[in-house]
């Protein structure tokens, strides 16, 4: 009767086994994640908290609290207080060759508003990967590509989530703005200038600044996760493969232990 048993028992033994299998791996590694909220941070100069630098003028850049994106603090950069190049940047070096970068990001509207950038950066902010560019007045998102293509619109006043969607095995990178894509397979900027597309190595820097002439605008970040590109199945459906399968193995235990008794019947 044993070997009855486990000949009905391994099939659901085994699947059950793969689908965990399969719901561990799917699981995205993060890389980095923050929300810019206490302890970990305290209102004020955010160069040298929890690992960030900042390019350029480090008094524009804090952590503010007066109008933060969510929860209660904000990572702020205030482009009154700014005549370059100016913004926070972090460096998590990883060999992970498919990393995606998302963020909550807004722009104040103002007098005088600056152009403002997101994206990935080699070691040292050398070697741009894949990033955008909003513009000054228009609003219009330039991929950080050869050509700087426009490929969507930045409303400001208005909170927006950002994800930068990296490859370094193929050297492309796709754009998606509030969970609709803009752009996909845009190959690697490489180098700071004319994107010539220098080799561009692994991830390493996320930087948030802004550029041009002296603005009265103001940019905030908030809620950044940097983590591999997995397909992560949502928890429910996991859930409800798993009752399914707990459910069959019950049907079968049911059946054998019938089936045992009609044999020592």
């Amino acid at each position: 009767m044993d070997l009855v048993i486990r000949k009905h028992c391994l099939p659901v033994a085994a699947l059950l086994s793969a689908t965990l299998t399969w719901a561990m791996a799917a699981q995205a590694t993060v890389i980095f994640q923050t929300d810019f909220e206490s302890p970990t941070y305290a209102t004020g100069a955010l160069a040298s908290q929890n690992g960030w630098n900042v390019f350029g003028n480090s008094g524009a850049v804090t952590v503010d609290g007066a109008a933060p994106i969510a929860g209660l603090q904000s990572a702020k950069v205030t482009g009154s207080q700014v005549s370059g190049q100016t913004g926070p940047f972090r460096s998590d070096p990883s060999a992970i060759s498919k990393v995606t970068i998302g963020a909550d990001i807004l722009l104040t509207s103002g007098q005088a508003e600056r152009q403002w950038q997101f994206s990935a950066i080699g070691a040292g902010l050398a070697g741009f990967t894949g990033g955008i560019d909003i513009d000054s007045g228009s609003g219009s998102i330039f991929a950080i590509t050869n050509g700087f293509t426009t490929i969507g619109s930045f409303s400001r006043d208005t909170v927006h989530r950002v994800e930068l969607l990296l490859d370094y095995g193929a050297e492309v990178f796709g754009v998606k703005l509030d969970g609709a894509t803009l752009a996909s397979n845009l190959a690697f900027c490489g180098d700071n200038g004319p994107c010539n597309g220098a080799p561009s190595g692994a991830y390493d820097n996320l930087i948030f600044d802004t550029f041009g002439a002296l603005g009265d605008d103001i940019g905030y970040i908030d809620n950044i996760l940097v983590q591999s590109t997995a397909a992560i199945p949502e928890p429910t459906t996991s859930a409800l493969l798993l009752m399914g399968l707990l459910g069959i193995s019950s049907i079968r235990r049911k059946v054998l232990s019938r089936q045992l008794q009609q044999v020592t019947c």
